[in-house]
């Protein structure tokens, strides 16, 4: 323990930075000194780029969208069905707690910043890595905030005989805290990088986290006072990033590309992403494509979240297009872009999720339960869309390497359009969200028609643009939570479609039923702490409503 250890996994980037061979000839590959790591700038880079993988990301089965009104998960087994179930316990908290991932990553920020000083560098690459380390221990810190309230705040690294009792600190304290690193990651942080460097934390990611942050804040649960201040300052850090330049140009762009976006990662609307290669990628094209892809329809997109997304001319979608055929007819295009239906275009063919009306199997839709396998059909008879690369024919062999957004400036812009209502704007508040839905519209002039609405009609207009606009994106989860209206929102059945085609005449019906009951709690507005660390920590107080 005197002579700490660090381990070190040859992750992305870093045989990039410091060739593989350079670390053969240190000493053994996977466990290297701090005065090792610290004393050459190249293993230092390597240090820090290992905190960018310690972030988590959408694309596995910790995606937020599974346990919101957004989807349900194919397998619903485990942490997916604890959530939606309202059985989540202090014993039984799944994979979404993000607690012991996060305060492991915070404490290899603090190695980081207790060692910096030994390093022998450049002074703009010692800062610029300051910065990004700085941001990233913020980033961690924000999430865990977002999800549990106050918690400890650690800067240091805890030795043998430390006191390891540690309070948690107010949420105000947390949310100061954050705040101020987010501000000094900013002044450390360039714009923007050259290639080589590109996809690193920049200024803009730190000021559009810090605005996030400051929203969230100001949002009802946290504010039931409803504090103009805070709100103030939550609009006033958006706008921030809306101005922000790189060089004589915008820093961020709206790309007019939706779908295509995700998968860009050179978009010039994405502010903060996680990078992935054909080496280290993930399989989200597999694991989420329909089963008569051999795919496991991971995402099943749920009904509601369907007629979510309003018709071409702004009306929302009603029951007797069902009752006519027309189910997903005249769609916003954002909807197009984000589910696959039935009989849509998707992977070079037609998607068939119906059923035989007489149960002939041979009849029935190779995407359906009795297609090509029955395990892993989707069990509303949706599927996601959005973040696919529909290029990919074969998603098995494929490594995919789309990036996750964090933050893109779409986001930003509801951020601001939400602050500056509650600051009594309206006009402002319209015209951010308006530029939104120009966006959606994809140069089409009789499409999404501007938002004209005032008060609280047009708070519920912004939070609809929210849950459109950023579907799938992991922000669902926390909005309705800082909007204090989960009670109502998770407390909905998740209900699915089915599909039966007649077998002589090819029409088919439509069917909306309940699939899952789900049940939320008061007390689920935040996570429980995992009861080991409290045992661990006397002085770790609980969250309300857990035992």
């Amino acid at each position: 323990m005197n002579n700490k250890r660090i381990k070190l996994g040859i992750m992305l980037l870093v045989c990039s930075l410091a060739s593989c061979s350079d670390f053969l000839d240190v000493q053994p590959l996977g466990s290297f000194s701090e005065d090792a790591v610290f004393s050459d700038v190249k293993f230092t880079e390597a240090y820090v780029n290992q905190r960018y993988v310690e972030m988590r990301d959408g694309f596995g089965n910790t995606g937020l969208r599974y346990i919101s009104d957004e989807a349900y998960h194919n397998f619903n087994s485990g942490s997916p069905y604890l959530y939606n179930r309202g059985e989540v316990t202090a014993d039984q908290y799944g994979d979404y707690g993000t607690w012991g991932t996060y305060f492991t990553a915070i404490k290899n920020c603090n190695i980081f910043f207790e060692n910096i000083g030994k390093l022998k560098a450049d002074q703009s690459m010692i800062d610029r890595m300051t910065g990004e380390i700085t941001f990233l221990r913020a980033f961690f810190y924000a999430d865990l905030v977002s999800r549990y309230g106050g918690v400890p705040i650690i800067t240091k690294v805890f030795g043998l005989n430390d006191d390891m009792m540690l309070k948690r600190d107010s949420y105000e304290d947390c949310i100061a805290f954050i705040v101020g690193e987010l501000d000094k990651a900013a002044a450390l942080l360039p714009v923007s990088y050259d290639d080589a460097n590109y996809g690193r934390a920049t200024k803009g990611a730190a000021l559009a986290l810090k605005a996030r942050v400051l929203l969230y804040a100001a949002s009802p649960y946290w504010n039931a006072s409803d504090d103009k201040t805070k709100w103030k300052a939550a609009a006033d850090a958006a706008k921030v990033v809306i101005d922000l330049k790189d060089g004589s140009s915008p820093a961020y762009q709206l790309d007019p590309d939706y779908k295509g976006m995700f998968l860009n990662n050179q978009s010039k609307e994405i502010i903060f992403m996680k990078q992935f290669n054909k080496e280290h990628g993930h399989s989200f094209d597999w694991t989420d494509s329909p089963n008569g892809f051999t795919g496991w329809s991971r995402t099943c997109v749920l009904q509601d979240m369907v007629d979510t997304y309003e018709m071409a001319d702004g009306s929302m979608p009603t029951e007797d297009q069902y009752a006519k055929g027309t189910p997903w007819l005249n769609r916003e295009p954002r909807f197009y872009a984000s589910v696959v239906c039935d009989g849509q275009q998707f992977r070079g063919r037609e998607i068939e999720f119906f059923v035989s009306s007489t149960g002939n199997r041979a009849e029935c839709g190779m995407d359906s339960e009795y297609g090509i396998d029955d395990w892993n059909a989707s069990k509303t008879h949706y599927t996601i869309r959005k973040f696919m690369n529909e290029s990919l024919r074969n998603a098995w062999n494929d490594i995919c390497n789309q990036p996750w957004i964090y933050i893109r400036l779409g986001e930003v812009y509801l951020n601001y359009a939400e602050a500056m209502f509650h600051l009594g704007d309206e006009q402002t508040a319209r015209e951010y969200v308006n530029k939104i839905r120009e966006r959606a519209r994809g140069g089409q002039a009789d499409v999404l028609p501007d938002i004209t609405s005032s008060g609280d009609e047009l708070l519920k207009k912004i939070q609809h643009e929210r849950r459109v606009e950023l579907a799938f994106e992991d922000h669902r989860f926390f909005d309705v939570r800082r909007w204090n209206i989960a009670m109502d929102t998770e407390n909905k059945p998740a209900r699915k479609i089915t599909i039966v085609r007649d077998d002589q005449t090819k029409v088919k019906t439509y069917k909306i039923e309940v699939l899952q009951e789900r049940k939320f709690l008061p007390q689920h507005y935040l996570l429980p702490i995992p009861r080991s660390e409290i045992l661990k920590n006397s002085l770790l107080q609980q969250n309300p409503g857990y035992k």
